[in-house]
Order: C-alpha cells, then structure tokens, then sequence
C-alpha cells in the first residue's frame, strides 16, 4: 500500500515536471512552429513547397468575355450616339502553369525561370463556342492611327488612304478562336513588316490577344524570383521581371515588387498586398477587405479599389503612372496605360465594366453593368501563407481617339472612346486535399499550445492536491507536538 509520503511525492514530483514542461512549451512551441513551417515552405530542390509551386495542381480556369459591338451599322451611318456593345462568353480554358529553365542563385536566395502556360478549351463549360463571330475595332487600324497622331498633316492623310485601300472601315469580324489563339491575317500587317524602320513594331504575323503565347517559353519573360532563404519575409517576391528591377514607368510605379500570386510569406494581416502581373507590366495593389472561409479554413480577403490604376488623380502617389509632364496622354483615373509593353498599340487595362473607374469611359459605352463581384479578389491564410481563392479579373480596352487626316480611324461617335474589348477572370480555388494539410497545419500550431496549457493546469492540479496531502500528514501526525500544551493553557488562565 502506497503510505502519504509517497503519494505527496509523486504528486509533487508529476506536477512540477508537467507545470515545468508545460511552461517551456508554451514558450517555445511557436518559434519552433514558425521554424518547421520556413523548412516546408522555402523554395528548394527538396522542399515541400517547390513541387507544388513548379506545377501548380490546383485546377484553374480562365474565363473570357468578349465585347461584341452591336450597332456598326448606325456609327458607320454617323447616327450612333454611343458604341453599344454585348457581352459574350464566358469561353472557359483549362490553364496550366510549368516553370521551366530554372537557375538557383544561391549567393542572393533567388531562383530565375520562364512560366509556360497552356490552355484547352472547355466547350462543357463555356457559353458559346470558339466558332462564334465578334465584331469590334481592328486593333491595327487603331494602332496606327495612334501611332501616327504627332505627325503631320501631309504624312496622315497617305496613311489613310492606304488603310483603306485594305479596310472599309476600323471595325473588323472574327470568330473567337481567331481573336484569342489561332490570329487575324491583315495585309496592312504584312507590307507594314516588310517596310523597315517604320513605328509599327509588331513582330508576328497576325494579331491575336494570346496569338504564340500558347505554351510559349518565354512570351511571359523571364523571373527572378526570391526563394525565402536568407529572408523569409520576402517569400515568392519577384525581384527581377525581363533581368531588370524596373518596367517603364517612372518612380515607385517602375518598381517590380509582389508576388505572382502563387507563392506567400505568412502575411500576419497587412493591410495590402502587392501582385506582380506581367500581363500589364506592373504590379497591383489589393487592400484588406474582409475575413473569408474557404473550405473551412479562415482567411482574408484582399480586392482591390478605387486606387487601381489611378493615374494621381485621387492618390498623387499614382501620378508617376502618367508621364512626369501631364498630357492628353494622361487618361482619367481607372484605366492603365499598357502600350509600351504592348507594341505602341493603345490599349489599356482597366477592372471589368470600368469597374471603380472614372464615370466616363461606362458614360460613352452602352451595356456595361460593373458589379463587385466583378472586382479582383485574393483570399489567403495568414499564419501559413496559403491561397486560398483567387479571382483575378481584368479588361482590356482600345482608346480610340479622333486623329485629324486618318479619317478611317474617325467613327465613333465620341471624339475620345475607351472601346472594351474584353475582358478575362482567372479563377482558382483550393481543393479538399490541399485545405485539409493546411487544417492539419493549423491544428498543430493551435492544439500543441492548448494541450500544454492543459498539461500544465494538471501539473498545477497536482501539486495543489500534493501540498494539501503533505500539509494534512503534518497536522495530523502524532509526531508534531502542539505549539501550545493543554496545562500551558491552563496555567495560562
């Protein structure tokens, strides 16, 4: 039989050994959860995250909108008061990403690849088929005509004559797969590429919004990007877009910073997020908008808002996205000046339907409806840096501007339109498997802390009942003389 001594002492000795544990691990079980979660996630060879990264499992879809316009017929009659466009689509895509060339440059933690994407085409999930017929503006018409338009009189007017030796008009008709993969044949492009040292710099044989780029190794550029290493706050930055730090704006606009959007540092609640996307040579800004679940799992969402492609005219630190010397050049706020990176054609990038953009450019377009679940979205786990959902959403436009002498260029019915041509909404979300290792994840780096604070509320448990066991034998043991003897007492009183 177990005498009190003993029991008091075991219990003494299991309580201050499950309170002293306890203790330590709650001090440093978050540090060392911290260190295994750099381990998985730091770009290596044998990382656990460089597989996922490398090829990216998740399913993901592009969905296409094209903006078909409706009333050609009245703007060439010159009786259109607006361009009226419908919306058709979506003409999904199946997309895959593989980097590829890889280099690890250890002495500055960066790893340099190329992104090869591809798409199929989803006839179950589209609405429409890739046979179906747009019409919009001819985007070389536009693009010469803006190119031409600090010229002379006397050098426009052979021009447009020579467009419409070729054109009826600036509006052109293609199927789906011409616009997007397969190109548009145009005999302006043809002699244009024949003639040297003429502005117009498009160096393919027909114009296709995505025209070569299927599974091309390097339409995307090159990347460089940081592998955590050495700095693991700066996971997945792009430090290097096409071997530079820098694009062709000016100032903290030119500055190549953000991720591509697959690969996160533990964010811990920023208040913005940065995005690099080479599609517009730029980088995007999503604020904090608000906690998500996805799959069970909680997370925050990012979007953005009325500050995306501000130009400066609500947040002066946008301005250097215009020229430093602001000009007619310099549109109203909500649309992004890509044609430097786009061959000198005058397009621009916007958020679908002019979505948080200057009211004018939806003022002049008919059938335009912005909604905010048209907006760019990302949603990620904070403590492991996981993305969660991402709705990447973007417009791309022309700005057709009346030039004087290149009449064919001249028909719409406002002097300065912003046409839409479409726009595309990249969607993924993370799968079952994948949102259960990150619960798995979350459990330890929450449960481990709880159950020691548990192990060590038991210790203290335990020492209470040891103390209170030793206390009894003491006062009951008839060993221990009163401090005060009964005939003390009496002599006492």
């Amino acid at each position: 039989m177990v005498t009190s001594n003993v029991r008091s002492g075991l219990l003494l000795g299991f309580g201050s050994f499950m309170v002293v544990s306890g203790a330590v691990m709650v001090i440093f079980w978050p540090p060392l959860f911290t260190t295994q979660l750099q381990k998985m996630m730091t770009l290596s060879p044998d990382s656990m995250s460089f597989s996922i990264w490398r090829e990216t499992p998740i399913p993901m879809y592009l969905e296409i909108f094209f903006f078909n316009i409706s009333n050609v017929d009245e703007i060439v009659a010159g009786t259109a008061t607006k361009v009226r466009v419908e919306e058709m689509g979506p003409y999904v895509f199946e997309e895959s990403h593989v980097k590829v060339n890889l280099t690890w440059n250890d002495h500055n933690s960066t790893l340099t690849f190329y992104n090869q994407r591809f798409w199929h085409f989803k006839p179950e999930m589209s609405n429409g088929s890739i046979s179906d017929n747009i019409t919009s503006i001819n985007p070389i018409v536009a693009t010469i005509a803006y190119m031409m338009r600090h010229q002379r009189l006397i050098i426009k007017v052979p021009v447009d004559v020579f467009l419409r030796l070729y054109h009826r008009n600036m509006f052109l008709t293609a199927n789906v797969s011409s616009w997007l993969f397969d190109g548009i044949s145009d005999p302006v492009l043809d002699i244009a590429n024949e003639i040297p040292n003429l502005p117009l710099a498009i160096p393919y044989d027909k114009f296709g919004w995505f025209y070569e780029r299927n599974g091309s190794l390097e339409f995307d550029g090159s990347f460089n990007l940081n592998t955590g290493a050495s700095d693991f706050s700066r996971l997945g930055n792009v430090e290097q877009w096409k071997f530079s730090n820098r694009t062709d704006h000016w100032g903290e606009c030119g500055v190549v910073k953000g991720s591509t959007g697959e690969l996160w540092a533990p964010e811990y609640g920023q208040p913005e997020l940065f995005v690099f996307a080479s599609d517009v040579c730029s980088y995007i800004t999503l604020s904090k908008e608000r906690e998500v679940y996805v799959e069970g799992i909680q997370g925050v969402q990012y979007s953005a808002n009325d500050s995306i492609f501000d130009n400066g005219y609500k947040y002066p630190q946008m301005a250097c996205y215009c020229d430093i010397v602001r000009d007619d050049n310099c549109v109203p706020a909500g649309a992004l000046n890509v044609s430097d990176c786009r061959f000198g054609a005058p397009a621009f990038v916007s958020l679908p339907h002019f979505l948080h953009a200057d009211p004018v450019y939806a003022s002049k377009i008919d059938g335009l409806n912005a909604t905010e679940d048209m907006n760019f979205r990302l949603a990620l786990e904070m403590f492991t840096g996981m993305p969660l959902s991402v709705a990447a959403q973007l417009q791309i436009n022309l700005l057709v501007r009346h030039i004087p002498g290149i009449t064919i260029n001249n028909m719409l019915p406002d002097r300065d339109t912003m046409v839409p041509m479409f726009r595309f909404r990249q969607e993924t979300a993370t799968t079952p498997e994948y949102a259960a290792l990150a619960r798995q994840a979350l459990r330890l780096r929450y449960w481990i802390p709880y159950a020691m604070y548990a192990l060590t509320v038991i210790g203290v448990l335990l020492l209470i009942w040891g103390i209170t066991l030793l206390v009894r034998k003491l006062i009951t043991s008839p060993e221990t003389e009163p401090i005060l003897s009964d005939t003390e007492e009496q002599g006492g009183t």
